[in-house]
């Protein structure tokens, strides 16, 4: 049977997450939905935006057994702000950024923390997009703030100012609830403080790799790009016979392995643990982006926005360079 997942008010509704469901397409899947959880379930059914296995779908959407229908219902009284957007779009424009990173990487640190802020940003407006289809809209201000904080004290004063700049962020997010009666409640203020926190480090410690080696912020890249991709090919071929979180760990540590094989100033003893460890923030990233973006961890459906593939990625770059100095410890122990 077919598994539909609820979210927000929908959830509440019915009383539950998930329900199993014996039918052939979407539409029948929602049908057999409305006559069990009644008039106020459908009422709420008719704005909300559908997903098969991470994918946007129409009510004709053919559905088999080991597939799983999201529906996410819009902010309460409001139009649903986020736009339909298909595979391609999604696509091309995480690539555009991950390919500016990755030149920027190339070139030099500034380029870097110039392009690590503008990614962070690009993924923090997506972020708000999402979360405002159920809920009124968080400020991102303070995480552009602490992106930015984070990136340039980094790229200026190494480790001490990616502290400082994280240190910055959390209070611009913190004093912004005094200025702003609509992000005071204790969800809204917890979500900018999370955001800004996550955006401090995930800008400010891609500088910091580089400055450390550059080849190591290539390898990093190269990983999270391959396991992103990974991701989508075990959602969108692997069935239930691959996980896109066991897909994840599995082509991160093949990538990592290459790194090491192919930079000469790369150490396979240390990269492949880095690697592993990275696959879990990965995974974590991936969980904690669709928490954020709509209130509950998906784990084999993609979450809905248009660079949700950035999710994993900022969450993990804390814990590769984390890996990295464990990996120096461990190599350098006589």
């Amino acid at each position: 049977m077919a598994t539909l997942r609820l979210f927000a008010n929908l959830r509440e509704i019915a009383g539950t997450s998930r329900v199993d469901l014996d039918a052939n397409s979407v539409g029948d899947v929602l049908e057999l939905a409305v006559d069990q959880f009644g008039d106020r379930f459908a009422a709420s059914l008719e704005s909300a935006q559908v997903w098969v296995n991470g994918d946007q779908a129409t009510h004709t959407t053919v559905v088999a057994a080991s597939d799983e229908i999201a529906v996410i219902p819009p902010v309460s009284g409001g139009a649903t702000v986020l736009d339909e957007s298909t595979d391609l779009t999604r696509v091309v424009l995480t690539g555009a950024l991950w390919v500016t990173v990755l030149l920027a990487n190339l070139i030099s640190a500034q380029a870097l923390a110039f392009a690590a802020v503008g990614a962070t940003i690009a993924w923090l407006w997506d972020i708000s997009e999402t979360y405002a289809t159920r809920r009124p809209a968080i400020q991102i201000i303070p995480a552009m703030v602490a992106a930015t904080a984070g990136a340039t004290a980094a790229y200026r004063w190494g480790l001490p100012g990616l502290t400082g700049g994280l240190a910055l962020g959390v209070m611009v997010a913190l004093a912004w609830a005094v200025f702003d009666k609509a992000n005071r409640s204790v969800e809204a203020l917890s979500v900018t403080v999370l955001l800004s926190g996550l955006a401090a480090l995930g800008a400010g410690t891609m500088v910091i790799v580089h400055l450390r080696s550059a080849a190591e912020a290539t390898a990093f890249l190269v990983i999270g790009g391959v396991a992103a991709i990974g991701a989508w090919g075990g959602r969108r071929f692997g069935g239930a016979s691959l996980d896109p979180n066991l897909a994840i760990l599995l082509v991160a540590l093949a990538a990592g392995v290459g790194a090491g094989m192919v930079a000469d100033s790369l150490e396979l003893i240390a990269i492949l643990p880095a690697s592993a460890l990275t696959a879990g923030g990965l995974i974590a990233g991936r969980a904690l982006g669709s928490l954020v973006r709509i209130g509950d961890v998906l784990h084999t459906v993609r979450a809905p926005g248009l660079v949700t593939m950035m999710d994993p990625s900022v969450v993990a770059i804390s814990l590769w360079w984390v890996s990295l100095l464990l990996g120096d410890a461990i190599t350098t122990t006589p």
